[in-house]
């Protein structure tokens, strides 16, 4: 067939069908009879005359696809080995059809002229390489919106907040969510049958549109009986309980999806449908609702593992009875192991920041929850617990609990709950000498016994959260935000007194097809009153804050330039015998007992070796911020992303003067349970002054002292050289800082490598 031949067939033809036939007349002039549909791969797919539209937006329309490899098989591709790698084979149809669907998807836009016209052409080697022609002409825009038909109520307000407006590009989509928009508001507020019709009508010669919402409202309408059907375990007073609705009450279909979301916090429904009990009707101004309900089995039992660079393995399991003493009640045990081969691991890639020693023993949770449902109201909820718990950070705490949980919850219209919450807990620290000592100066062991023996902390909580993203795993639109407050004191049952604010706010939004920037900001302040134990020197005591109640900063949900707790207030810990020691044989030690008794024992000649090790105490204030695209890479399993962090944790009071910045790249393969997510960062921390904990030391005494305790200085692998000084069971803060960290300029150790499961906000 001869092009011009085509042209002359197209003519007086409703406009796709032009589009159509030229796309046919196209394809068959420019492959000839060579390119057979079935028989000839695709070798490329390219876009001409496309501005409003990306390549990439289009090319996830069309049928006809290019060849493509997975990123991870990139060299076998290159090599020509064809395992994993996708193609397609050239078909006339589905090009023709990809053309129609390009073209509706502009129309669909706004730009009701638009053209499409496929062309194919057989290659040298029998490959068809497919460009689609576009024409995009001009965008029709909303001329003027009317409302005809029944009157709208004034307290409705027709207009207002629509997603269409005068002025906008002519989108169909846009045009039906705003009748869908302004039919659900009616339906709330009593019209159960009102609907809402469209006109459209574009002007000749032209580029507006006139856009007319024709309303019919139908009868006010009133909720009927409620009947509810499929419950074998639950009472039906149970499940009534959580409607937000009553026999007599005006109809609202919000209210309607509201019960129907509201049965599923009853944990033994699986399944519920909340729906009018009277599908033939159209005029009936009562409406019976039917409430159909799926129960699941009363009792599960579920268990599942996790891995990441600062607790290694961790695995859960856990038990629920899920309509305990009936009313929908539920309780549930869990069990927690994390931190498991944390001490063989933590010397490999697989996860360097977990602890050693104490720090890198197995951690545990034992616990036991009871939950009321419809506590007085049906968006109230109680809850009950009993937990017992070890709980290490490295390097800074080990923390023993055993405590009780109470928190009354509740629900508020749009995805935001209250929680006000009291949790008596009974604590002991271990290893955490030279944070207290650091942190407090508390250093004698008089007082680092007191702030290490059983101490009560009961704190009154209270927190309003709001979760508006479209995905609880990996959001792509909305926002979460969470506030909250905390206090203890004398008047709560507490050893402690402080006063915790904390704040965490996120946004989502896309950012193209296949791109998603994503916002979070998260400050802290904590006011510190004091604390009711027998430590000496009160006045030097009465910032104290329970250290699992401090602010710390660095990790893979952090400032992900550092790692796990090391961003912020620090200090250095060190054996007095390191200090006391020789370097070398013939060397003089660092530093003199009587340099060390007097604290002005200066360390600096070791700050390049490894006998320092980094404690991380904590601070009272906090900021971060982070600023993330997540972008895909292959398919829906495969994606990366690219990132900023910024903040600090102070000692006491905010300050913006060192925040620290840290950007990165990272990958994300997508599952069921979340993203498994590889993340490396840079961090700009130069060296900085770090205060030095280390024993303090004694004359020895014969009369009292073993002679073998004496401190032994002599050289690595060298004799024993013993002097006449003894290890005390004191901690002394030496007043000399170390200089400690990386040097200015770049350095391959500001890398930091993160592995985590789930997104990192």
């Amino acid at each position: 067939m001869k092009p011009g031949a085509c042209r002359r067939q197209g003519r007086g033809l409703p406009p796709i069908r032009p589009v159509l036939l030229a796309a046919l007349c196209a394809i068959g002039w420019s492959t000839g009879t060579q390119a057979q549909t079935g028989l000839n791969e695709v070798a490329s797919v390219h876009f001409e005359g496309n501005e409003f539209f990306s390549d990439a937006q289009l090319r996830r329309l069309v049928q006809t696809r290019a060849p493509s490899c997975p990123p991870i098989l990139t060299i076998t591709c290159a090599l020509g080995i064809d395992w994993g790698r996708s193609s397609t084979r050239y078909s006339r149809v589905a090009l023709v059809e990809d053309a129609g669907r390009l073209q509706l998807y502009y129309r669909a836009h706004g730009f009701q002229g638009a053209t499409v016209v496929p062309e194919a052409v057989l290659t040298a080697d029998s490959t068809v390489s497919v460009t689609f022609r576009i024409e995009e002409g001009s965008v029709y825009n909303v001329g003027s919106i009317s409302f005809i038909g029944d009157p709208v109520p004034p307290q409705l307000g027709a207009a207002v907040d629509l997603p269409l407006g005068t002025g906008d590009p002519l989108q169909s989509v846009l045009i039906q969510q705003a009748a869908d928009t302004l039919a659900r508001r009616l339906r709330d507020a009593g019209y159960a049958y009102a609907d809402v019709f469209i006109n459209l009508d574009l002007a000749a010669e032209s580029d507006t549109a006139s856009v007319a919402y024709r309303v019919e409202l139908g009868p006010m309408s009133t909720i009927g009986p409620v009947q509810v059907n499929g419950n074998r375990l639950l009472e039906d007073e149970v499940i009534l309980a959580r409607l937000p609705f009553r026999e007599g009450q005006r109809f609202s279909e919000r209210e309607i999806l509201e019960g129907q979301r509201s049965l599923y916090e009853l944990g033994l429904v699986t399944r519920a449908l909340v729906e009018r009990d009277n599908p033939t009707a159209d005029t009936d101004p009562v409406i019976p609702i039917r409430v159909q309900i799926e129960e699941g089995d009363l009792h599960i039992v579920g268990a599942e593992g996790g891995f990441d660079n600062s607790e290694c393995v961790n695995v859960e399991g856990r038990w629920a009875s899920r309509n305990f003493g009936g009313g929908g009640r539920t309780l549930r045990l869990q069990t927690r192991l994390s931190n498991i081969l944390a001490g063989t691991l933590q010397s490999t890639p697989l996860c360097p920041q977990a602890g050693t020693g104490d720090f890198g023993r197995l951690n545990w949770l034992l616990s036991a929850d009871f939950n009321q449902p419809s506590f007085f109201t049906r968006r109230m909820t109680f809850a009950a617990g009993l937990y017992s718990e070890r709980l290490s950070r490295k390097n800074v705490f080990v923390r023993e609990t055993f405590g009780l949980d109470f928190a009354i919850s509740r629900s508020i219209v749009g995805g935001s709950f209250v929680n006000l919450r009291f949790r008596p807990q009974l604590n002991r620290l271990k290893a955490a000498e030279v944070t207290l000592c650091a942190t407090f100066l508390a250093c004698t062991p008089a007082d680092m016994d007191v702030l290490s023996s059983y101490t009560w902390l009961s704190p009154v909580g209270l927190s309003f959260s709001r979760d508006r993203t479209d995905d609880i795993v990996n959001p792509t639109r909305g926002y979460r935000l969470l506030v909250d407050l905390e206090h203890a004191s004398g008047f709560t049952a507490s050893d402690y007194a402080y006063l915790r604010a904390f704040a965490d706010a996120s946004v989502y939004r896309r950012a193209g097809p296949d791109a998603v920037f994503a916002l979070r900001v998260r400050a802290g302040r904590i006011g510190a009153v004091g604390f009711a134990g027998g430590l000496s020197g009160e006045g030097r005591f009465a910032d104290i804050v329970p250290s699992q109640k401090r602010f710390y900063g660095g990790g893979a949900n952090s400032v992900r330039g550092f790692a796990q707790n090391t961003l912020g207030p620090r200090t250095l810990s060190i054996g007095v015998e390191e200090l006391l020691g020789r370097l070398g044989s013939g060397e003089a030690p660092a530093c003199t007992p009587e340099a060390v008794r007097d604290l002005t024992c200066d360390g600096a000649a070791l700050a390049g070796s490894e006998r320092y090790q980094l404690r991380p105490i904590g601070g009272l204030a906090t900021l971060e911020a982070s600023a993330e695209v997540r972008f895909r890479l292959y398919g829906d399993a495969l994606g990366g992303a690219a990132f900023v962090d910024v903040g600090q944790v102070w000692p006491s009071e905010l300050s913006l003067d060192d925040l620290e910045v840290s950007p990165g790249i990272g990958l994300r393969y997508n599952t069921a349970f979340g993203p498994i997510r590889l993340d490396i960062a840079y961090s700009f921390r130069e060296q900085e002054p770090l205060q030095v904990v280390t024993s303090q030391i004694r004359p020895f005494a014969p009369a009292t002292d073993d002679p073998g305790d004496r401190i032994d200085i002599g050289a690595p692998g060298g004799p024993r050289e013993l002097i006449d000084w003894v290890v005390s069971e004191d901690l002394a803060l030496l007043r000399p800082p170390v200089l400690f960290g990386d040097a200015p300029g770049f350095s391959w150790r500001r890398f930091q490598l993160q592995f985590s499961i789930g997104q990192a906000f």
